[in-house]
């Protein structure tokens, strides 16, 4: 009995490893054929590309690299000794598999420059994405595939994040352009700013965020950003809108963080106008806190506050921000008033 279940033991195993071989051999096929019909399209471009259709060459590429992604786990023949036991697992296809995909790489990027003239921005972003997964895993280092200058990986990430920002995945093209600027890509190359994109992606998604009212994700996201970059204004004024509108943080911490983003860029119209409004509602606040209040006692705290606000209003205005006007108006007749004898 015992011989009859290591015998049987034997047979599954040989069924389990043939129906893989086969599995892997007709994967190994078949994303053979799409890569040489991907570098016959390739060829025919070099010399006439109007007669290469691109989608199809595309979608050929990237046919075989699923095949061929699918088909390495699978390439395995196991080799059992005469008792059924296993005595060794070779592979039959896979140094072929990694060869061939270690050369198309690079081409990559080629199908997503053209996904993204074509405006097909998911299918761009993905195939960038794909590109950046490939090239830095063990598989192309272990074959020593020519890797991309630093500047050169954080403008493809660029691109990636780019195609996020347009689809708009806000997260994800947050990260990319968080990823290219830890390569150094700053976006000069393209007329650009690599940080306003990425702060323009945290700004949206945190939106979304605070109609939900998770304002812990909101924390979180944020005190990533200012910690990888301190002096960025953008984000002390976000920090400063959720203050806003989480009801457990007071005035003053929001008013706070405004004053931290005036203080990084003396000019952000933005954090001007924001410092003054909530100045401004202090004023109000108080106002609202003690309406018996004669002017001489009220003077020495809504001057002081008032003259504050009215700096950074006029300054947000000097810097172009609109809808300033009716707040500076309010407070100059609110200190004529005050400064009456």
């Amino acid at each position: 009995m015992k011989k009859t279940i290591m015998l049987l033991a034997g047979a599954l195993m040989l069924m389990g490893s043939a129906s893989a071989q086969n599995t892997a051999e007709s994967l190994f096929k078949s994303g053979k054929a799409a890569f040489a019909a991907y570098d016959k399209d390739l060829g025919t471009m070099q010399v006439t590309p109007d007669k290469v259709d691109k989608d199809q060459m595309a979608a050929n590429l990237l046919q075989g690299f699923a095949d061929f992604e699918q088909a390495l786990p699978l390439d395995s023949v196991k080799q059992l000794n005469k008792d059924g036991s296993l005595k060794k697992i070779k592979t039959k296809y896979s140094k072929d598999i990694v060869s061939i995909m270690c050369s198309h790489i690079s081409d990559l990027l080629t199908v997503g420059d053209n996904y993204y003239q074509a405006q097909k921005n998911v299918e761009a972003a993905n195939v960038y994405g794909k590109y950046c997964s490939l090239i830095k895993s063990p598989m192309a280092l272990e074959n020593k595939v020519p890797q991309p200058a630093d500047t050169i990986m954080g403008q493809i990430l660029f691109m990636k994040g780019l195609c996020e920002y347009n689809i708009p995945d806000d997260l994800a093209a947050f990260q990319s352009f968080d990823q290219s600027m830890k390569y150094g890509f700053t976006g000069k190359l393209f007329n650009v700013n690599t940080g306003d994109y990425k702060a323009a992606c945290l700004a949206r998604h945190l939106q979304t965020i605070l109609d939900s009212k998770d304002y812990a994700k909101a924390y979180s996201l944020l005190e990533g950003a200012i910690a990888a970059e301190p002096a960025n204004a953008t984000y002390q004024c976000m920090l400063g809108d959720v203050y806003t509108n989480d009801s457990t943080k007071t005035g003053d911490e929001a008013l706070n963080a405004y004053k931290k983003a005036v203080e990084l860029n003396p000019k952000y119209p933005d954090a001007l106008y924001r410092a003054g409004h909530g100045l401004w509602k202090k004023v109000q606040d108080y106002l609202n806190a003690h309406p018996d209040a004669t002017n001489e006692q009220a003077a020495p705290i809504v001057v002081p506050l008032y003259e504050e606000a009215l700096g950074y209003l006029e300054r947000a205005k000097e810097n172009g921000q609109s809808g300033t006007e009716a707040f500076i108006d309010n407070i100059k007749y609110g200190l004529d008033f005050l400064k009456k004898k």
